[in-house]
């Protein structure tokens, strides 16, 4: 057995499928055994991005347009309600037919066009990796400097252009180190690190407030520091507030059916997904205005990190008490960033790079590649500015927000929720996603044609700060984030009707994967898994690798109706156990 034999992804021994260039067991549609999530998992997954550092400091990307505290207040729960109504629209899918992301894009821009939607995933997903990885590499020095003053005061060897120190270079590599056992936990067994870890942000991101509203002096954050932008009408700086909101978690809400086909049954994600959003999502940001209002620096500007502050306190006061109270903090500040890092970022970018490479990846080795890949975006450039963070976010959803809108439209108004699953594990030109040469040339035509006027304006946001005046174009920008995905989704509806490509509201007569219990089968209209079935005379175990989808499906549905002619079709009201028999389905 060579190297390549080795480094072949297992097959799933389960349902038989084999692995090869469209299928491996990380990306099949998930059978009852594996989907493990319920409400709490759902309310641990959303409150993560929440009691993590980058929340924290979103208040400073609200205070620094110009918004005052209320204001900030009021933008963060429209917000955060738009995130949770696109979120759970966005994981629908995967709930129901549990299914990822990465597959789910096959059925929206093709078996080979859905490269698109996931390498543009798996890229933001790896640049936030490698930014929350940085976040929790100063975490990791703020522990070493307050046990060790030679840490603390290490003497900086790195050139002045590396725009980082010695010290939290030695810290960030620890952080990935410590974060590789996690990545070898899989989704389905994340619940007690994450629930662990919820509970110590909590403790800590509260009992930080209290120590700085105790030792601090009060200064208003809407009130006299600097705003980064220039100042237009105030509902256009209402509007991209909201939309750097939404910005900051685009790449979550595009995949977040690679976490919804976790969910133990279809609607289980929605109270968790509301809960996580709002209480954390609102309260968590407040928490670091309140913070940065007591705490300023030598030129008067506040310090909205939290690490940044538990070093200004080593700095000024190295004494036991400070020091305990910062390695504490600290401690507690790492089991969230490695929570978020690992669940809401190495997982994703796993999960996308399954899907791109299924016959040599699995979501552990993705994790594994996406952090060593995370250095070539070089993260400790991400946190000098609160500008800086306003650009990065928002940035992001003018990729990603009008994908979002063609994924919804799709599954919502073309599809109605009906997808063939075994037709997204084949490039057959037969087969409903195989479209024009592979690609959705509609989808594809939709999202560039969404996403090019946006270009200039973001363009000439980035040099915003020198001007007087907002452009039409920085305008459209700026609220960008809801007119692309509206866009997206009305036009992208509009082409499919008068468009139409094969397929449409079709899906599989015979669970072929084993994906849905005997009773969830039987309310989607498809004959429920029986383990083997025969194709052109050849008796099968769950794999279907090289066959024609034509041949499968023809097959099957041939068998189940012989199967039907032995027993008398039944009426309304008859037992459902009768029907289980009659189609020779397991009970799960």
């Amino acid at each position: 057995m060579g190297l390549r034999d080795i480094l072949i992804v297992r097959n799933d021994d389960r349902s038989g499928v084999k692995t090869n260039w469209w299928i491996n067991p990380d990306i099949i549609p998930l059978p009852p055994s594996r989907r493990t999530w319920g409400r709490t998992e759902f309310l641990g997954f959303w409150s993560i991005p929440h009691l993590c550092i980058s929340s924290w400091t979103t208040g400073s990307v609200l205070v620094s347009l110009g918004l005052s505290t209320w204001e900030t207040v009021a933008v963060l729960l429209v917000g955060q309600g738009l995130v949770a109504y696109l979120a759970i629209c966005n994981g629908w899918i995967g709930g129901k037919w549990h299914i990822g992301f990465t597959v789910a894009q096959r059925a929206i821009l093709g078996v080979y066009g859905s490269f698109v939607g996931i390498v543009m995933s798996v890229v933001m997903s790896i640049i936030w990796y490698g930014s929350q990885a940085w976040l929790g590499g100063l975490c990791i020095s703020v522990i070493l400097g307050s046990c060790s003053s030679a840490f603390l005061n290490m003497p900086n060897t790195l050139p002045e252009g590396a725009l980082m120190q010695t010290r939290d270079l030695i810290s960030f590599i620890l952080f990935h180190l410590l974060s590789v056992p996690f990545m070898l936990v899989g989704p389905e067994k994340i619940k007690h690190p994450v629930i662990l870890s919820n509970v110590l942000a909590v403790i800590v991101m509260i009992s930080l407030t209290l120590w700085t509203v105790k030792t601090g002096e009060f200064r208003d954050p809407s009130g006299g520091w600097d705003t980064v932008h220039a100042q237009t009408n105030r509902w256009w700086t209402w509007l991209y507030g909201i939309t750097s909101i939404l910005g900051s978690v685009s790449s979550g809400i595009l995949n977040h059916a690679d976490f919804t086909r976790f969910a133990r049954r279809q609607g289980v994600q929605t109270s968790g997904t509301l809960f996580g959003l709002f209480v954390p999502g609102t309260i968590i940001p407040l928490l670091g205005i309140v913070t940065a209002s007591m705490n300023t620096d030598a030129s008067g500007q506040p310090i909205w990190n939290p690490v940044d502050l538990l070093m200004d306190r080593l700095a000024r006061d190295y004494t036991f008490l400070t020091r305990a109270a910062c390695f504490f903090c600290a401690a507690g500040l790492i089991t969230s960033q490695l929570a978020q890092n690992v669940l809401g970022n190495a997982y994703a970018a796993g999960m996308g790079l399954a899907g791109l490479f299924p016959k040599y990846v699995n979501i552990k080795r993705g994790c594994i590649i996406a952090a060593m890949l995370s250095w070539a975006f070089q993260p400790w450039q991400f946190y000098y500015l609160s500008s800086m963070y306003l650009d990065i976010l928002s940035d992001f959803s003018v990729f990603l927000m009008p994908l979002t809108g063609i994924m919804i439209s799709d599954f919502f108004l073309v599809r109605r929720q009906r997808i063939q699953l075994t037709h997204l594990y084949t490039r057959d030109t037969s087969g409903s996603y195989y479209f024009t040469y592979g690609v959705n040339w509609r989808a594809l035509f939709v999202w560039l044609a969404c996403v090019a006027p946006a270009i200039p304006g973001m363009i000439d946001n980035l040099q915003i700060k020198d001007r007087t005046e907002v452009t039409v174009a920085v305008l459209y920008y700026r609220g960008f984030c809801i007119f692309g995905f509206v866009q997206s989704l009305v036009v992208y509806w509009g082409i499919m009707r008068c468009f139409p490509p094969k397929g449409l509201g079709e899906q599989d007569e015979v669970d072929v994967y084993g994906t849905f219990a005997s009773e969830e089968a039987i309310d989607l209209g498809i004959t429920p898994f029986n383990k083997e079935f025969e194709v052109e005379g050849e008796r099968l175990r769950g794999s279907f690798d090289d066959l024609e989808l034509d041949d499968l499906v023809e097959d099957e549905k041939e068998k189940s109706e012989k199967e039907e002619l032995k027993d008398v079709d039944l009426e309304d009201g008859e037992d459902q156990g009768l029907l289980k028999e009659r189609f020779g389905a397991r009970v799960i």
